[in-house]
């Protein structure tokens, strides 16, 4: 059976990330896990009533039963299974350890809204999590626009072979919910050997999900140095209801690893950011 896997840290947004997850799972018929990864910081959960004997217990078993007595109410998929579990170490390693020996389908994290010069130039915890995922990863934020059903999505291609590698699992997931898939080409410059070798990947795109997915398609190609800033005018501006990405896993140490692109996206977007991970 699928499995959806949501990160909480018992922050207002890990706790929107749960009830955006138990969504996902029920559309997916999917159990749902709740991780929590203890560290040596203090927390303080969102739904205290008392933060002084909060910041001295730290009884995340107790809070994470609490969560767990509230939003199983919601989670409605028939012999499904939904539980919790907490890990302790490295926050990062620690989900993507849950992931690969639960086989997760999904992780659906919360992320905190925040600007910095280092989550700019190092990247953000969310962005630190999806770099390691063996799975996808959604990204959402009480800043963002969040719908029960995703009825379109933001298909972004660019020149490099990692960006057309995610094309399936989008088809996949545009399929599931019978969404419009908008392909669109980002390129840099409008010099007319660049817009000939975009129309062709965006075309071949367009052609694999329409044939794969069998739902409706649009095309369109956006020109500018800021591919993230545009992607989400764009995504704005049609009323798209989901932004894909990708994080590319190799084993070349000549690629960076940081893609300020997908980075920019999760910090910033006001739509949820579905990130796909590749591979050579």
């Amino acid at each position: 059976m699928k499995e959806v896997l949501v990160p909480i840290d018992f922050s207002e947004e890990s706790l929107i990330a749960l009830e955006h997850g138990i969504d996902i799972a029920n559309h997916l018929q999917a159990n749902v896990r709740v991780i929590h990864v203890k560290t040596d910081s203090v927390i303080v959960p969102f739904f205290t009533n008392n933060e002084a004997d909060d910041r001295m217990s730290q009884d995340v078993e107790k809070w994470a039963e609490h969560l767990h007595n509230k939003f199983k109410v919601k989670y409605n998929v028939e012999c499904g299974l939904f539980d919790y579990k907490i890990r302790e170490g490295n926050i990062v390693k620690e989900i993507c350890n849950q992931a690969k020996y639960g086989d997760s389908t999904l992780i659906v994290m919360g992320s905190h809204n925040r600007e910095s010069a280092t989550y700019k130039w190092v990247g953000s915890p969310a962005y630190r999590l999806v770099a390691h995922s063996p799975c996808p990863v959604l990204v959402v934020n009480k800043r963002m626009n969040l719908k029960r059903d995703i009825d379109s999505i933001c298909l972004p291609v660019d020149y490099s072979i990692a960006s057309r590698k995610k094309v399936p699992a989008i088809a996949g997931v545009a399929r599931l919910f019978d969404a419009k898939v908008y392909v669109t080409g980002l390129k840099s410059s409008d010099i007319q050997w660049m817009n000939q070798q975009m129309n062709s990947f965006v075309s071949m795109v367009e052609k694999f999900v329409s044939s794969r997915a069998k739902v409706e398609v649009i095309h369109n190609q956006l020109t500018g140095k800021d591919h993230a800033k545009n992607i989400m005018n764009y995504a704005q501006e049609m009323a798209i209801d989901l932004i894909t990405t990708h994080v590319h896993h190799t084993s070349n140490p000549f690629v960076r690893e940081f893609q300020p692109f997908t980075n920019e996206l999760i910090n910033k977007s006001l739509k949820p950011v579905l990130v796909i991970p590749t591979k050579d």
